[in-house]
Order: structure tokens, then sequence, then C-alpha cells
């Protein structure tokens, strides 16, 4: 994947489950139910589960249509057996769009970022918003005059902790005060842990058409091709059960 320096960056790096996954924490009372072997390996007992319980002649939904009546707007969605799945991305986001995604920390099931406390951030990373390049003559003076302040920041952050540690300051505190010099289009690494359902609710909260921000509109859009892309396309059924 190739990537742009001045904008935001996702990539998925590991995912467990899928719409059987899904299927499977909706009949679960079912399951633990089924007099059957469970096989050894972990990685065959969803699909051993599933058709067993698809054997069944209690069962008329398969897992394509028991998702599909999951989220049937004929009654209220049932959005729990979407938790049965799992999702780590690795973002490289400006500071501000970081600080909206903290703001869903329940949807997530986790978070970590790289810190500017306990390390020096040597790569100077940062975001530009190129809609300011449609804005004729004046936006792409402005344009550069960001990349301009941007730049002075990182150069000013580096000296400052350079000389603080020199004048007797520890580094750490060095580090974690020269950080006010970093602008707040400076971007960070971080790893951002979702379950399907987690990932829905902040897509349709934060999409660009419901007054978003387009940066996070942005990177949340990118966390669901992401998913679409994953080989075989496991989760299909429940990517389109909520319209996508």
């Amino acid at each position: 994947m190739k990537k742009d320096k001045t904008d935001n960056y996702v990539f998925l790096a590991d995912w467990a489950g899928s719409d059987k996954s899904h299927a499977l924490a909706a009949w679960c009372s079912t399951f633990l139910e089924a007099d059957i072997e469970i096989p050894e390996n972990p990685k065959d007992r969803i699909d051993a589960l599933v058709n067993h319980i698809l054997s069944s002649q209690k069962k008329t939904k398969g897992v394509q249509g028991l998702i599909a009546w999951l989220m049937d707007p004929s009654h209220d969605p049932h959005t729990s057996p979407f938790r049965a799945s799992y999702f780590q991305f690795i973002t490289t986001t400006d500071i501000a769009t970081h600080i909206q995604f903290l703001k869903h920390s329940v949807a997530m099931k986790g978070e970590n970022a790289e810190s500017a406390r306990y390390k020096e951030l040597k790569e100077d990373k940062f975001y530009m918003p190129k809609d300011w390049l449609e804005y004729g003559r004046e936006g792409k003076e402005l344009y550069e005059q960001l990349i301009e302040h941007t730049q002075w920041g990182n150069e000013m952050y580096h000296n400052a902790i350079s000389k603080l540690t020199k004048l007797g300051m520890p580094k750490s505190r060095a580090k974690e005060t020269a950080r006010y010099f970093k602008t707040y289009n400076s971007q960070l690494n971080s790893s951002k842990i979702f379950s399907f359902d987690g990932l829905m609710q902040v897509y349709f909260k934060r999409r660009e058409d419901k007054g978003a921000q387009r940066e996070i509109s942005d990177v949340l859009n990118k966390m669901i091709e992401e998913v679409k892309n994953i080989p075989g396309n496991p989760f299909q059924y429940s990517l389109k059960a909520f319209g996508l």
C-alpha cells in the first residue's frame, strides 16, 4: 500500500471472526446444547458448530438469512451478536482525529498510541487538508504557509529537547513539554481495536453526511474498505445487513 506522507493512513493488521461467528453468537443457546464432538483445531470449531445447527430442523434460517433478520428494519435491530469479531487497525492520523476517536472509547475494544513522553518523535509526520488547494491562489498560499508553520514547529520541538536536556532538565520532562511546539496536524501512530458492532457504531456516527469532520470520516471509510477487502469476504453478509 502506497502511503501519502501528508494524508492519514489505515491498514488492517489483524482480524478474527466472520459472518458465521456472528450467527453463532445469535444461536448461542442452541450450540451449547449441541451433542457433538468438538474438533481439536480451534479454527475448525465454528464450522462444526454452525454446520450442526444448520442441519437441525429447529432452524429455518441459514447464516445469511439470520444475519439479515438481525438487522431487519421491521423490528428493533439485534446488534450484540456482531460483537463476536475482532479487528485491529494500525492508523496514522492527525492529533485532532486521534482525539475524536478517543471519544468513542466505549465502542472501541482498545486503543494505544505512540507516546511523545517516552520517545522523541523522529518522523515529524503531519497531515495536510488538501481541500484547501481547491480555493484558488489564496487557498494554495495558506496550504504552503501551514506546511512552513508545521515544519518550523517540528524544528523547534527537536531544538527544545536538545537545549533543555543540556541545561539539566530530565529528558523525559523535556520530551513531554517540548511537544507543545508540535502543531495540531501532527500525526501519531495508533492501534485501534473494534468488534464489527463497534466499528459500525462509530462509522455511522462519524460519516461526513452526518456532519462529521472530513478527516475522521475518511479514516473510517478506509477501515470499512479494509474489512471489505479481506480475502474470501468473510463478513459479506454482515456488511450487507448494515447497508454496506
